[in-house]
């Protein structure tokens, strides 16, 4: 359980009171500007792509409903109740005029966001063609899209109020022990024959789903084919010094990044500010951080692509998410969260350094020995979130299983954490890969042995 401190409530008050004085005096600083100018100078820097449509629709889009919309899809709602009682609103894609009541006969893919985001990220390309769920919504596919507890889809609990911090009170063992089993049951449920499910993670969906196997193995057998779009699984140490120092600090005392941040949801107001900063602005600061931060140049992202994605990118999640990732940058190893807040470094783990073990034992997620569902996976090579190698020793090592089962490892050249599904050739480097690996998994088609650039095979098992 979170760590209960003094000062809470007090940094809470102080915060609240900060961020509503700020938020009023940049509010009235931005209607003296207009007034002065006559012009509204957000939004002025962007008036071709307004008039691009249907950017403009995903532009002004306020859920996923809207967005789907722009490129004549539909997208149905359905509600998940955990086994720990939070409400979860996963969105199924459908073609307009398709049959709802057909779902038995059908292939089903399912798509998992990363940590900040939302359901919305995998519908964001600036054309049809960069929206892999799109894609394989025409192929026949069912097409879910999930949610996990605490974003902008998932802010409900049969018990607990969103302003209660025992809410936000979860890591990435809920996830995996709830948020995604439930799902996967969820969807499950609609077919008679208990269709196994291809699933598609992006970056902490990835996590979550080795996590998921580890503490859930009967999920295996549900799943026929998992695709790792930049796998976050144990992250290099980050180079930036005060991002270094932040981790660190957290990661060994759990009550500094509460202290920092409070004790319920991340971003809290990150709507606010990009209506406020509007969309060059916004994009602006994003690239600035990023780069600031990860070193990310952005160059294979188009500016028309970061202006309609930026804006829907970022969703809630909460602080104590954050600070388990802190904890498994900082130990290197894919571990559960440490509620005690020091290493937890064992040799239990086979990508652990040994070295510096403490005699603190948390666990760690028993990947290795329960993973048992083919894997592919892609990633760029100047991704820092991402260590291939490291990520394909904790698939394979003591796994006789999964060394047959790795289907293949598609590095990108030049690409960094977000090109895996916004970057201006992705349609040519990464889906028309995909596309008939998923085919051929699903036996819609017939995929034989061939070569990557990158020397990798893509293995015909099935």
């Amino acid at each position: 359980m979170m760590k209960k401190n003094g000062h809470g409530s007090l940094f809470d008050t102080v915060l609240k009171l900060s961020v509503f004085i700020l938020k009023i005096s940049l509010i009235f600083l931005t209607s003296i500007v207009k007034r002065i100018l006559g012009v509204d100078c957000f939004s002025r820097l962007y008036d071709e792509t307004k008039r691009n449509e249907p950017h403009n629709t995903i532009i002004r889009a306020s859920n996923i409903v809207d967005l789907a919309a722009a490129y004549g899809y539909i997208v149905r709602e359905h509600v998940v109740t955990t086994k720990d009682e939070y409400v979860l609103v996963i969105h199924k894609i459908e073609k307009p005029g398709a049959a709802t009541n057909d779902l038995s006969r059908k292939k089903i893919v399912y798509f998992h966001h990363g940590l900040l985001t939302n359901s919305e990220l995998f519908l964001l390309g600036d054309s049809k063609e960069k929206n892999l769920p799109y894609l394989l919504v025409e192929r026949g596919y069912e097409v879910w899209l999930g949610n996990n507890r605490g974003n902008k889809y998932s802010r409900k609990h049969l018990k607990l109020s969103v302003s209660d911090p025992e809410f936000w009170d979860f890591s990435l063992d809920e996830f995996a022990m709830y948020d995604i089993p439930d799902t996967i049951e969820y969807i499950s449920s609609f077919h008679q024959h208990k269709e196994q499910i291809t699933y598609i993670g992006f970056s902490q969906g990835c996590s979550q789903l080795f996590a998921s196997l580890s503490l859930r193995p009967d999920l295996n057998s549900k799943l026929n084919l998992f695709i790792g779009l930049s796998p976050a699984i144990v992250p290099g140490n980050l180079d930036h010094p005060l991002l270094k120092s932040v981790v660190k600090s957290s990661a060994e005392d759990n009550d500094f990044l509460f202290f920092l941040l409070g004790n319920k949801a991340i971003l809290p107001s990150i709507s606010f500010w990009s209506s406020l900063l509007g969309m060059e602005g916004y994009k602006m600061v994003v690239d600035k951080s990023v780069k600031y931060l990860f070193g990310w140049a952005g160059i294979n992202i188009s500016d028309s692509q970061k202006r309609i994605g930026y804006p829907h990118m970022f969703s809630n999640s909460s602080v104590k998410c954050v600070m388990h990732w802190f904890q498994i940058i900082n130990a290197q190893r894919f571990q559960m969260f440490d509620e005690t807040g020091s290493y937890g470094l064992t040799p239990i783990s086979t990508i652990s350094s040994a070295s510096k073990a403490k005699s603190n034992c948390v666990a760690p997620f028993p990947v290795t020995h329960h993973l048992n569902v083919p894997m592919f996976l892609v990633h760029g090579d100047q991704d820092i979130l991402v260590d291939i190698d490291r990520t394909k020793k904790l698939i394979t090592d003591q796994n006789e299983n999964m060394k047959h089962k790795l289907l293949g490892v598609l590095t990108c050249k030049t690409y960094e954490h977000m090109d895996t599904l916004w970057a201006n050739s992705v349609v040519d480097e990464v889906f028309s890969t995909l596309l008939p690996l998923i085919d051929s998994v699903n036996k819609r088609d017939v995929l034989t042995d061939r070569k990557l650039e990158n020397g990798t095979y893509i293995k015909r098992t099935f």
